[in-house]
């Protein structure tokens, strides 16, 4: 009968559209899986990358720390040495005014 017939095509297509429904719905749980897998491993990178931007931090301080302290160490070596010659020109000028009074 045409009754059962048309039932019979409803129901063939709503087994169709379920069918074509699941299969939807498992490549959207691949899908949320595949995703969820990859922002888990960006978060272990971005953590890592966390930890590796602390080191370098602490490492880029450190470094200010020393050339500072080279900065100081150079000043401080340079005023000796101006010191140094300071001293040696005094020397050599008295020197010089001594030999010079000892020929008048």
């Amino acid at each position: 009968t045409p009754l059962t017939a048309t039932t019979e095509r409803r129901m063939r297509d709503s087994q169709h559209l379920l069918r074509e429904t699941q299969a939807l719905c498992a490549e959207s749980e691949q899908l949320g899986a595949s995703t969820l897998e990859t922002m888990g491993r960006q978060r272990e990178q971005m953590e890592r990358g966390g930890g590796l931007l602390e080191s370098a931090l602490e490492d880029t301080a450190q470094a200010r720390a020393i050339m500072k302290e080279m900065t100081r160490r150079a000043l401080k070596n340079k005023i000796v040495l101006y010191c140094i010659i300071a001293l040696l020109v005094l020397a050599n000028g008295s020197a010089i005014v001594h030999l010079w009074r000892r020929k008048k």
